[in-house]
């Protein structure tokens, strides 16, 4: 499969450190040495020279060895590790693992974990230049769950994704359930189905004023157990059928994600708002059977049972053994109609106990689902499969065109459930007349808005190829409080970032316009802002 990542390496905080203060200090000898003065224009010079320097400064990246068609690991490895929630995510379960039960730390899963922690620290931005990483020991551990891992056949990059995720959830549960039982379940329990909403997310579990590169911030042993605790990737999505012939809406289902995956149209250039789209959209089901229409139907039946068992009662002397039966079959069939009656008032989707539901003609329904909880991370598997009438499987090429930025608000529930059968489950607000900075402020504060982090790209056929990954790291912040890169801004999406190609072990530095460019991509993988 030979499909190549690209992400970065791991970075020596110590010498990253020493090297942003050696340029502080390097730009205050020369400011000094220019001229005394201290005018408005000659600080905004300085700043404008500082700020050169600082993206001057030298960043190198880490590949990993193709271990044998490992090019879908490898990327995927890449752009997790580019993912700051996700590298704390992973260290507080290896570090739940050191303090919990000597069984669980033995375990497979556990295993996988803590191998996987060391490749994200590896792959870290690195200060200076250093040879690529073998993960071979963590092929090792995650062939002992899935054998098709080190089959050294092409393997699919998704699927692996998957499985990293599926593991560290499960190690972390399994470490502490107490976890699971208190403010976990609270951050993630299923929402009310009267009222979707979509919940703000408590703050970053990493410790405060961490000087380590922004993209591996640690928490401390304490910090690890203190809540939010929750996994970064979970979000939460809402499901609704409803029936166009009688207009009965069933209850919302919710369910959690830990990545989205979206059909790209058959096109030759879409965009992932469109794939997005397509997600949401309200389909037509013409083989659903509605729980409102199925009990009248049923109530009707039982009417007609009543009225043909009263006429036959009639007929019959009301002291034979015939007629004490029919007494008792009416009695059943009235106590029958009474509940189906009460359901019809208040539940059709209760329990109906000892009562045969007649099965009413399939009618026309809708089906939509959107997101009803946004996760810390959003992961969207752009799925490229096209299923010929041969039986064959080809790729689906449409070129999809990326931003930076993406506001997912449109796909996203807003508080209001719309009943309707042709109506979306919640509405979107108006946005006529806001700028892009309204709507991007907006976006955030309803937890809405992500910034595009990382890219795993597939060139090929739909068989085989190759994966290579864009990473995206953050440029590097100073203590300065001069510095204007050290001042947090009340525009997050501003900020500015620097790209890296990965191909298994070979890495470049590329623009921002390569990667919107690059068209192919697989797996995209989003920060909220």
């Amino acid at each position: 499969m030979s499909l190549s990542a690209f992400q970065g390496g791991p970075r020596s905080l110590v010498l990253a450190a020493t090297v942003s203060v050696a340029s502080l200090l390097a730009l205050a000898v020369m400011a000094a040495s220019m001229t005394g003065s201290s005018t408005r224009q000659g600080k905004r010079s300085a700043g404008k020279t500082k700020s050169r320097n600082k993206h001057k400064q030298k960043v190198f990246m880490r590949g990993l060895y193709n271990l044998g068609n490992t090019c879908f690991m490898n990327s995927t490895l890449q752009s997790l590790a580019s993912l700051e929630e996700f590298n704390t995510y992973a260290d507080n379960c290896v570090r739940l693992l050191a303090a919990g039960s000597p069984t669980n730390s033995h375990s497979t899963d556990a295993e996988i974990a803590v191998q996987l922690n060391r490749v994200l620290e590896q792959l870290q931005p690195q200060a200076s230049r250093v040879s690529a990483y073998s993960p071979r020991a963590l092929v090792n551990s995650l062939s002992k769950k899935g054998r098709w891992m080190s089959s050294r056949a092409e393997q699919d990059a998704q699927e692996l994704f998957q499985m990293v995720s599926s593991t560290l959830q499960a190690t972390m549960r399994d470490s502490d359930p107490s976890l699971f039982n208190s403010d976990f379940l609270a951050n993630n329990a299923p929402i009310e189905n009267s009222i979707i909403s979509t919940t703000s997310s408590s703050g970053s579990s990493h410790s405060a004023g961490s000087k380590q590169h922004p993209s591996r911030r640690r928490s401390s042993t304490a910090a690890c157990r203190m809540p939010p605790f929750a996994n970064p990737l979970l979000g939460m999505a809402a499901s609704r059928i409803a029936c166009v012939k009688c207009g009965y809406t069933a209850a919302i289902r919710h369910f959690t994600f830990d990545n989205l995956s979206l059909t790209v149209p058959r096109a030759r250039s879409t965009t992932v708002e469109e794939c997005l789209s397509m997600y949401t959209v309200i389909d037509q089901l013409d083989d659903f059977k509605c729980r409102y229409c199925t009990v009248v139907a049923t109530l009707a039946q039982t009417r007609t049972d009543i009225q043909k068992c009263q006429a036959e009662l009639a007929k019959l002397d009301a002291s034979s053994k015939r007629a004490v039966r029919q007494s008792a079959i009416l009695v059943a069939q009235t106590d029958q109609q009474h509940q189906l009656e009460q359901a019809l008032a208040s539940n059709p989707e209760a329990e109906l106990k000892g009562i045969k539901l007649v099965s009413p003609q399939p009618g026309a329904s809708t089906k939509q689902t959107m997101i009803a909880r946004t996760p810390k991370i959003l992961v969207l598997h752009l799925s490229r499969s096209i299923f010929l009438p041969t039986g064959d499987t080809v790729k689906n090429t449409a070129h999809v065109r990326l931003q930076p930025l993406l506001d997912i608000s449109p796909f996203s529930t807003t508080g209001h459930m719309n009943t309707g059968a042709s109506r979306p489950i919640s509405g979107p607000d108006a946005f006529s007349g806001m700028t892009n900075t309204d709507l991007y402020a907006r976006a955030q504060r309803n937890n809405c808005l992500y910034r595009l982090n990382a890219v795993v790209l597939h060139a090929g056929a739909h068989n085989s190829g190759h994966y290579v990954a864009y990473r995206r790291v953050p440029l590097p912040t100073t203590d300065d409080p001069s510095d204007e890169a050290s001042v947090k801004t009340e525009q997050p999406w501003t900020e500015e970032g620097r790209w890296f190609m990965l191909s298994d072990a070979e890495t470049s530095e590329v623009s921002i316009d390569t990667v919107l460019s690059a068209g192919t991509g697989y797996m995209l993988f989003y920060e909220r802002l």
